[in-house]
């Protein structure tokens, strides 16, 4: 006798490549939990793609089909829920995940309008699972029959009758009894997809913001895996990933923890046998700054660290119960950060939020900026399931204005038991408030979009040193971009004038205009195709990228009307600028689209030393050269390696090289450079690599 199957999905959309191109990490958990508590019992699989789990659904119904649901693809687990439901009525559904309402009325409506869904399991799913599992057993998996007797498992919600049925809240305290899905082998079939391995080492998060679905009282315990367990993964996965640069910790709040240090350790010893991650991700927690210091100090620079800020104001951080590390601490961390060699920093801030202005959005934008952080990462106010900010009750309070649109990439045409079937994500967003209209929304956005383009990945960090050291503000700079459109070129003008079409056109006044106007099929098509529904943010960023030449002159020449504003211009700043400005586009210009490119030019600074000081130089005092200096600018092995890696993850379009900026450290993508007559002391083998260039063979190329 075959046994019952139970399918277990965390599907991701992939008309436009791999939108969540990460392992199905937290639905893993629920199967090895299941499938220590049942043995052999049932026939366990898991998957990741919808053609996938298609072509298994249609060779034969599983008793139960399991299925994880976030903002990003909860469209498209419906619509395998709904098509299975319809060919196997007897099919359980179970679904799961963070993106579910918080309040009683609304999970009521919810499950009613989405009535293909039979359960669903709240916060962590594995004893739910498990018990309600063991209950649908005993009586043949038999949904109605579960329903009419009353009955209820832990974490589990479902609707009959009229009323809402949840089962008590529970959390497993010691979480080692999880099976890890990794040393196991579940996980293993993913290692030969571009995927980024995911690994969690504590689960909760001890603090209550109302924007985050972690926020909830219920999840303010932290519990930990043992650390010869995180050792063990870790192992295990260094030595299966292939063409992989990236991992990323799960935690809510990496390094505010001792234990988070031996964590830190065991990656770093992985990283010297493994030359694996070079790209850590993980979100620091923000109470214990020195701590997390000193694991960023073990981790050398590959660990993006940041401090999520999310505003400024202290208004607005009251109304999202949030409170920020001191401005101190602040400082501490990024001033560190940036100190690491080729490490980068970033800060988050959220546009739109409960009592959030122009003004104070301007003002928090600032306060990075002013503080060194290499990037801001500036997001919308998504109004998701399961968070306190998307009930009703804060939406009243604040005047919270919100449209609908296509999240980006999240949209295709998928093949369901021999039909096509049109799917895409739709999410809600904060536009305006009480205190912000849409015009200064969209003006924000603007700001957001100058930020990302001449601010974040540290693009033109030497030019903002510059800015510091004679006493003037980057911020400023920024601002001058901005209010001075005349400066911009032809091209520049049509690409800003593009994304204020883009951030205000692909909006919609609730969700069902949006569902009905991106899935008739010329509407669609566009969408598939990248002409509507992009990350505005991040393809106009890459589009102004590609005029790396135009943006530079436009900062540079901001730069230099903002400090003659300040009366701080002189002869030798204008010439140091000059020439800075030459040697960046030399550095940087299609970093990611050309590897194998040799450049040389002549200076009258010495930019070798000028770097050894960070850049950090007055003209006025620092000498120039009395004849130039010829350097050398070129992209070694080791770049153009991890280069390849992160295009192949992210696709070779506008709107994943956007991704690719914004994801990844640019500092690893700038070419090195070197001076002419230091050619001769480079070991052997930098000097086979520039030879191989036809650096020493035929003449390279001189700008």
């Amino acid at each position: 006798m075959s046994k019952e199957k139970i399918y277990f999905a965390d599907l991701t959309h992939t008309a436009q490549g791999i939108s969540a191109a990460t392992f199905p990490l937290g639905i893993s958990f629920v199967l090895s939990y299941a499938k220590h508590n049942f043995g052999d019992e049932f026939d366990f699989q898991l998957f990741k793609f919808p053609a996938d789990l298609a072509k298994a659904l249609s060779e034969k119904s599983p008793a139960m089909l399991c299925l994880s649901n976030y903002s990003w693809n909860f469209e498209l687990a419906y619509k395998m829920a709904t098509l299975v439901k319809e060919r196997s009525p007897k099919t359980v559904t179970v679904f799961g995940g963070p993106n579910f309402p918080i309040v009683n009325d609304e999970k009521y409506e919810f499950l009613s309008t989405h009535p293909a869904i039979d359960f669903y399991i709240e916060l962590e799913g594995e004893m739910g699972f498990v018990n309600l599992t063991a209950q649908l057993k005993e009586i043949n998996f038999d949904v109605q029959r579960f329903k009419e007797e009353g009955r209820s498992a832990n974490n589990t919600t479902y609707v009959f009758d009229g009323k809402v049925i949840s089962g008590p809240i529970q959390r497993i305290t010691d979480v080692n009894v999880i099976p890890s899905p990794y040393l196991t082998g579940i996980l293993d079939k993913f290692f030969q997809y571009p995927l980024v391995p995911m690994i969690e080492t504590t689960r909760g998060c001890p603090f209550s913001c109302t924007f985050c679905a972690d926020g909830m009282v219920v999840k303010n315990k932290v519990h930990r895996f043992e650390q010869e367990r995180i050792n063990t993964e870790l192992e295990y996965i260094a030595s299966r990933v292939k063409n992989m640069d990236e991992l990323i910790i799960t935690d809510l709040n990496f390094a505010m923890y001792k234990e988070d240090l031996d964590t830190a350790r065991a990656v770093a010893e992985i990283q010297k046998k493994y030359h694996y991650p070079i790209l850590l991700s993980a979100s620091a927690g923000k109470n214990q700054p020195h701590r997390t210091i000193e694991a960023a100090k073990i981790l050398g620079g590959s660990w993006t660290l940041g401090a999520s800020i999310q505003s400024t104001d202290p208004e607005v951080l009251k109304a999202i119960k949030r409170s920020n590390i001191s401005s101190a601490a602040y400082q501490e961390l990024i001033d560190f950060g940036n100190n690491l060699k080729n490490s980068k920093t970033h800060s988050e801030i959220i546009l739109g939020m409960p009592g959030d202005t122009k003004e104070k959005h301007f003002q928090s934008l600032r306060f990075g900026i002013e503080n060194n952080v290499n990037s801001m990462r500036m997001f919308q106010a998504m109004l998701l399931r399961g968070t306190d900010m998307a009930t009703g009750e804060t939406r009243k309070n604040y005047g919270l204005i919100t449209k609908y649109r296509i999240i980006p990439g999240c949209i295709g045409i998928y093949e369901f038991f021999g039909e096509k079937h049109p799917v895409a994500e739709i999410e809600e967003i904060i536009v305006g408030n009480k205190s912000m209209s849409l015009e200064d929304y969209i003006d924000c956005r603007i700001m957001n979009l100058l930020v990302e383009t001449f601010h974040n990945n540290a693009i033109f960090e030497e030019a903002f040193a510059l800015v510091r050291t004679l006493g003037g503000s980057p911020f400023e700079c920024l601002l001058h971009v901005k209010q001075h459109p005349e400066l911009y070129s032809a091209r520049i003008n049509e690409i800003i004038a593009e994304f204020i079409v883009h951030t205000s056109k692909d909006l919609y006044e609730s969700f069902d205009e949006a569902k009905n106007y991106v899935l008739t099929p010329e509407v669609l098509e566009k969408y598939i195709g990248g002409e509507l529904g992009t990350n505005e943010l991040l393809l106009h960023r890459a589009l102004l990228f590609a005029e790396f030449e135009d943006i530079c002159r436009l900062l540079f020449t901001s730069i230099a009307e903002t400090l003659k504003t300040k009366g701080i211009l002189t002869a030798e700043v204008e010439g140091y600028l000059e020439e800075l400005n030459q040697f960046i586009v030399l550095r940087k210009r299609n970093s990611i689209t050309d590897t194998a490119s040799v450049f040389t030019k002549s200076f009258y600074y010495d930019f070798l030393a000028v770097s050894q000081a960070n850049f950090r130089i007055n003209p006025n005092d620092f000498p120039r050269l009395s004849s130039p200096v010829e350097f050398c600018f070129f992209h070694d092995e080791e770049q153009k390696k991890h280069i390849a890696n992160q295009v192949k993850l992210y696709a070779q379009t506008p709107i994943g090289i956007g991704r690719l900026i914004q994801r990844s450290n640019l500092k690893l993508f700038y070419r090195k450079f070197i001076r002419q007559d230091g050619v001769q002391k480079l070991d052997s083998l930098q000097r086979d690599l520039v030879a191989v260039e036809g650096f020493f063979n035929q003449p390279a190329q001189s700008t």
